[in-house]
């Protein structure tokens, strides 16, 4: 069986054959529709949105400086908005507050987060995002769960974890039938004993990070109405719109606008409809 610990890494594999056969040049924004894109058409359309989802591949410097560039773009729009980000569960909150506020600098943010320990990804990936929301005073909000009821819905199923006590998400909704196949498509190449209930365990694992992501981006957008939204979160989560946005919208109405770091590299095949919108960046 995948062991827990794998599920983010499997996750990241089920996006990456997609991405690779979507060859856009370096810097270049691309649509669906295989058309180039100006950088002032994709943000025109990004900040027309309730929520915008930025997927990325993790710690890619040139992915991070092109999430932070989106944002502080479409923060040059006036409106006002709120980073949801995939790295801290939500228990970490108030040290994303006490960050946002100034009462720690980004070294102590770092270290009171447990950042090395929870997400594990290069911090200095991610710091220039993290600037950029000081500097600007945009709030950041913990999207992300513990891993401990992530790790229990893959052993036992979402029923079971959540009869335990105090699930920290609701009932996922059903996921749509390609990203549950593609899912099961990783599981089996990665586990040792691919049983059925163990397949059913592993999606169920996967749409309870959907879940969460899609409660935090619902919330904001509930406590704060008129606020742009905006999700960083691995491509896996984004793509096909099958992960945070399916699950997003099956707790509220909401415009969805989308865009998935792609790698430059060839081969080149005409893209599908991963998202939105694509952008070249290695």
């Amino acid at each position: 069986m995948l062991r827990p610990t794998f599920l983010l890494a499997a996750l990241a594999l089920a996006a990456a054959p997609a991405n690779a056969a979507h060859c856009v040049a370096a810097g270049q924004w691309l649509d669906t529709r295989a058309m180039p894109l100006r950088s002032a058409d994709a943000l025109l359309a990004a900040g027309k949105a309730d929520v915008v989802l930025l997927g990325e591949r993790h710690a890619v410097p040139a992915v991070q400086l092109w999430q932070r560039d989106t944002i502080a773009a479409l923060a040059a729009g006036g409106r006002p908005l709120v980073i949801g980000i995939e790295y801290l569960p939500r228990s970490m909150q108030p040290v994303l507050d006490d960050f946002n506020a100034g009462k720690i600098d980004i070294d102590s943010f770092r270290r009171q987060s447990k950042w090395d320990e929870l997400w594990r990804h290069d911090f200095e990936s991610y710091r220039p995002i993290l600037e950029l929301a000081r500097a600007k005073s945009i709030p950041l909000k913990a999207l992300n769960i513990d891993r401990a009821f992530v790790r229990q819905v893959s052993r036992e199923g979402y029923a079971a974890a959540a009869a335990a006590g105090a699930a920290p998400v609701g009932q996922p909704a059903p996921p749509p039938a390609a990203y549950a196949k593609s899912l099961e498509q990783v599981f089996r190449q990665h586990a040792r004993e691919a049983t059925p209930q163990a397949v059913a365990n592993f999606i169920a694992a996967q749409t309870v990070w959907d879940r969460a992501f899609a409660e935090g981006l619902a919330a904001i957008l509930a406590e704060r109405p008129g606020t742009l939204a905006i999700g960083l979160m691995g491509s896996g989560h984004v793509e096909g719109g099958n992960g945070a946005e399916h699950q997003l919208a099956a707790i509220r109405k909401a415009d969805v606008w989308s865009a998935i770091a792609v790698p430059t590299a060839a081969p080149c095949d005409p893209p599908a409809a991963a998202a939105d919108a694509l952008f070249g960046a290695d």
